[in-house]
């Protein structure tokens, strides 16, 4: 008899395992992959950003959106100075990157993190059993009793389902986690994929593979309105653009299978008025220079023939031959390189899972189910979800850390 069943060992599952353990819970984790965290492991590249600097709690959670105050308790309990002391106490050191970011120092990585996670797991007593996955979660009289996996009846007080949403299935998460709450009467917000790259059959794009532009304003049209813009990187790539800003406008809601392109403005801190007006003078003070060598100055030299393309201006037009509406349609362009026909990748290539197990029925103070006795929940697998910059592993961290605790609590009471 196991006092803990924690299904899933991931971020949340194993940091819920660990601190169950630490708690003096009998804890076996059950994975139906042949090893733990292998989402984990991919996580930024390989990188893997683990958290973020922010220290008010009120301002973290209103990343997440309207449901960002369900995890007030988590963060609160185990915030992201906890989280980087946590790292840092197995031996992981820490670095800032962008005065934002917190990621593994030096050479170390996503494997260095699972390393860290798996120590403090075993060193605590945990137990695990790879390559069994989970069928049922069983109950009697509306408590936990046992879990169904591989075939085997294993008995246990408590459960802890934790095992992701369906982002990057090939890793493990495949929703597995929604199938069993439903089962138990939870309900599951309808899952959908987010933090994903988008595709152009646009074929400019494919001139700038490879190329990265920095803290530019990406803007979603759909259905021919503006329905989201974010700030931030981006990458171009064979098909279309990639990195955080491109993630984080598909948390947005929009059609999805509707007619969608992405603004992209090289100059999102001034104003279309204002870049106008510096054109002008630029061209008036460099009158003999062509228009290309005047845009070089100021747009990064391997999108400068895409302006151009897209404007439709000549790039060796003499400056002084610039006329207002040539030089409108080319702040308009740097304003706004549009991206057309644009599509996203689906689960396969998702960072994270929005929607999953509904809040409303979960304890935020202990993350227990309102259903089920006995039942906790962690990480992706509810609905929550953030934009980049480590704050979606926070929220695995935070809650991840209150299920197992408050799990342990319960079955020392059982």
């Amino acid at each position: 008899m196991y006092d803990v069943i924690v299904i899933g060992g991931g971020a949340a599952g194993l940091m819920a395992a660990g601190f169950a353990a630490k708690e003096g819970a009998k804890v076996l984790v059950v994975e139906k992959m042949v090893t733990c965290g292998r989402k984990l492991l991919i996580s930024g590249s390989g990188r893997c950003n683990i958290t973020n600097t922010l220290k008010d709690t009120k301002q973290f959670v209103s990343k997440f959106g309207k449901n960002g105050k369900f995890l007030y308790q988590a963060v609160n309990s185990f915030t992201t100075s906890d989280v980087v002391a946590f790292f840092n106490s197995k031996g992981l050191k820490t670095t800032v990157e962008k005065g934002f970011k917190v990621f593994p120092a030096g050479e170390a990585g996503s494997a260095d993190v699972l390393r860290a996670l798996m120590n403090f797991c075993v060193s605590n007593g945990t137990e695990f059993l790879p390559s069994y996955p989970v069928t049922a979660v069983n109950t009697e009289d509306g408590h936990i009793v046992s879990v169904t996996a591989g075939g085997r009846e294993i008995k246990c007080r408590a459960v802890v389902i934790a095992c992701g949403g369906k982002s990057y299935p090939a890793t493990g998460s495949s929703g597995d986690g929604y199938t069993l709450a439903a089962a138990l009467g939870h309900t599951i917000v309808e899952p959908r994929p987010v933090l994903v790259p988008a595709y152009s059959g646009d074929e400019w794009i494919n001139e700038l593979r490879g190329v990265s532009l920095r803290d530019i304003r990406l803007t979603l049209v759909s259905g021919g309105k503006q329905t989201a813009s974010a700030d931030g990187d981006l990458v171009f790539t064979d098909r279309g653009v990639s990195g955080p800003a491109v993630y984080d406008i598909t948390r947005h809601g929009f059609d999805r299978d509707g007619e969608n392109k992405l603004l992209i403005d090289l100059f999102p801190a001034k104003r279309f008025e204002d870049l106008d007006a510096e054109l002008e003078q630029a061209a008036r003070i460099n009158n003999k220079k062509h228009i290309k060598n005047i845009i070089d100055e100021c747009v990064m030299s391997s999108i400068v023939p895409v302006v151009f393309q897209l404007s439709g201006i000549d790039p060796v037009l003499k400056a002084s031959n610039l006329s207002k509406k040539d030089r409108n349609r080319l702040a308009s362009t740097m304003k706004g390189l549009a991206l057309n026909g644009v599509t996203f990748a689906g689960f396969e290539r998702a960072v994270v899972t929005a929607g999953g197990i509904s809040l409303k029925e979960i304890d935020g103070r202990t993350m227990s189910s309102a259903i089920v006795e006995g039942l906790y929940f962690a990480g992706e697998v509810i609905d929550l979800d953030a934009p980049t910059g480590g704050y979606n592993l926070q929220m695995c961290w935070s809650t991840g850390r209150l299920a197992g605790i408050s799990c342990a609590e319960y079955a020392k009471k059982r």
